[in-house]
C-alpha cells in the first residue's frame, strides 16, 4: 500500500511539473495587446494607403505580456502574394514590459508595384504572435 501511495504521489508531482513547464514554455513567446499600421512612428492606425503617397509605413506592436529575453524577434512585411519583401531582426530584451511598443518601418520602394492586401507579421523564434493587415491602393 505504501508503494502505491508513493507511486501516486510521484505521478501527481510529475504531471504537475510537466504542466507548469509546458505553460511556461507557451508563455515565453509573449502576447500582443494591439497591432496597427501607420504613416508615422506610433501614429494613428489606418487600413489603406495610396501607393504614390507612401513615404514610410510603420508596423506597430504593443506587448500585453513581453516575451522572455534573448529570443529572436522579427517583423516581416509580406506582400499580397505572401512573399517576404522586408524584415527587421533583433532579440527580445529584459527591459520590455507590458505596453512596450515594437515597431519597424518600410519605405516606398518596398510597396511600389505591389497593390493589394499586405501583412506585417511579428514573430518570436519561429512563432507568429501578432500581425497587422493593410492595403496598398492606386
Amino acid at each position: 500500500m505504501r508503494r502505491l501511495t508513493l507511486l501516486i504521489i510521484c505521478l501527481v508531482a510529475l504531471f504537475t511539473a510537466v504542466g507548469v513547464a509546458g505553460a511556461t514554455a507557451a508563455g515565453s513567446k509573449g502576447t500582443i495587446k494591439k497591432s496597427w499600421i501607420s504613416t508615422t512612428s506610433g501614429g494613428n492606425a489606418a487600413a489603406k494607403f495610396k501607393v504614390a503617397a507612401v513615404k514610410r509605413l510603420y508596423a506597430n506592436f504593443v506587448w500585453k505580456k513581453p516575451a522572455v529575453a534573448g529570443q529572436v524577434l522579427r517583423i516581416e512585411w509580406r506582400d499580397p502574394s505572401g512573399t517576404l519583401r522586408a524584415v527587421w531582426n533583433d532579440k527580445t530584451i529584459k527591459g520590455d514590459k507590458e505596453n512596450t511598443r515594437l515597431y519597424a518601418w518600410i519605405g516606398p520602394g518596398v510597396v511600389k508595384g505591389k497593390l493589394g492586401g499586405w501583412t506585417a507579421v511579428l514573430t518570436v523564434g519561429s512563432t507568429r504572435i501578432g500581425q497587422a493587415k493593410f492595403r496598398i491602393v492606386a
